[in-house]
């Protein structure tokens, strides 16, 4: 890691000034979405509610582990915390209306928070994808899906929010959150569209060629700001929203980039990277023609197919699967051979077309 390198974690550290003195910046936008992937626990009463409760009261070690247990760096997460809990800018912040749900039967993974900044100044956070098995199942549905059930349940929070709290919004996310963010923020009531500052994506998704077009019919022009890594792929995936992109240095390599601890901040702004790679922009152009390609219903049944060879290991977390492999990798593999051989076949080969796009001696 170079000496100088900066993150979020040493942004709340060293600059203190309290938001009635610096607005909310969109590092500040990053800080807040992932604190928002915190599992708050249910004797955290305030925070459940609107009363709210400051986020230095999180900072509790009997409360520690429930919380950053299913995030994927609970300790960077620990870590963030501290200084948020010490911090003159953040400590005192309100954390409220907090909702989080797991839904099976619509293959829904979503979560939301909300900041009271200052009395009459809201940021509206959303969760990106966790680590569930259902969170990126629901992900991959979106290749096929018009509008997602967490799109819809976004749109309703954020208008939830807007009935509860006055003044200003904000909202925004990283990852998935991201998508979110800028979904609620084009469709919502022209009154609440009419109050919202900004909308930030920080390496989200876009939306596919159909949600685009559904969209065109009732969007409102919105403020948005999406920043990405240097080797984006998730943040690159599916059709742009349009907005103009800031491309953000980070000592992450490859996928690892997506890692929000792992972007560089300089000051209080992100420090700049001369565009994206290009293998990331070879691989976000392979993985859309790929994704392309395929009709609405071979996607769905490509992701069918895929979600009930991960679902046979019987754990509920990408985590879960990996540290038991010695159980549910077996349980797998049994179910991937159990397949009808037509499910199983066309499964194949949709993997082999992925990994021939993404050969470059396959490029014309």
């Amino acid at each position: 890691m170079p000496e100088t390198f900066k993150n979020i974690v040493d942004y709340v550290w060293e600059h203190g000034e309290p938001f009635s003195e610096r607005p909310l910046c969109r590092v500040d936008s990053l800080v807040l979405s992932q604190l928002s992937y915190f599992q708050l626990p249910s004797a955290a009463t305030d925070a459940w509610g609107w009363p709210g409760l400051p986020v230095h009261e999180l900072w509790r070690s009997d409360w520690l582990h429930e919380m950053t247990d299913a995030m994927y760096d609970p300790r960077g997460a620990v870590r963030l915390l501290s200084a948020l809990s010490a911090s003159p800018r953040f400590r005192d912040v309100l954390l409220c209306g907090y909702v989080t749900q797991l839904d099976r039967v619509t293959e829904m993974q979503f979560s939301a928070m909300s900041f009271r900044i200052l009395p009459e100044q809201t940021y509206v956070a959303f969760r990106g994808t966790d680590n569930t098995l259902l969170g990126w199942k629901e992900n991959f549905n979106m290749a096929f899906q018009v509008q997602m059930p967490s799109q819809a349940q976004a749109l309703s929070y954020l208008e939830r929010v807007a009935s509860r709290v006055p003044g200003t919004l904000w909202c925004g996310g990283h990852s998935k959150g991201g998508t979110l963010a800028i979904y609620a923020g084009v469709t919502c009531a022209r009154a609440v569209r009419g109050r919202l500052a900004c909308c930030f994506s920080h390496d989200g998704p876009g939306f596919t060629s159909a949600m685009l077009s559904e969209l065109e019919s009732d969007a409102r022009p919105v403020a948005a700001d999406k920043t990405i890594p240097r080797s984006s792929v998730f943040g690159m995936l599916f059709e742009r929203e349009g907005q103009d992109v800031t491309v953000v240095r980070s000592i992450g390599s490859g996928l690892a980039q997506h890692d929000p601890l792992s972007w560089e901040v300089d000051g209080c702004d992100f420090a700049r990277a001369e565009g994206i790679g290009r293998t990331a922009s070879y691989v976000d152009s392979s993985l859309n023609a790929w994704i392309a390609r395929a009709t609405p219903t071979e996607r769905q049944r490509f992701v069918e197919a895929l979600f009930s060879v991960f679902e046979a290991g019987d754990q509920p977390r990408f985590h879960d699967l990996r540290t038991n492999w010695r159980t549910t990798g077996p349980l797998m593999a049994r179910a991937a051979l159990d397949l009808d051989s037509d499910e199983r076949d066309f499964l194949v080969r949709q993997v082999m077309e992925l990994v021939r796009e993404l050969a470059p001696g396959e490029r014309e």
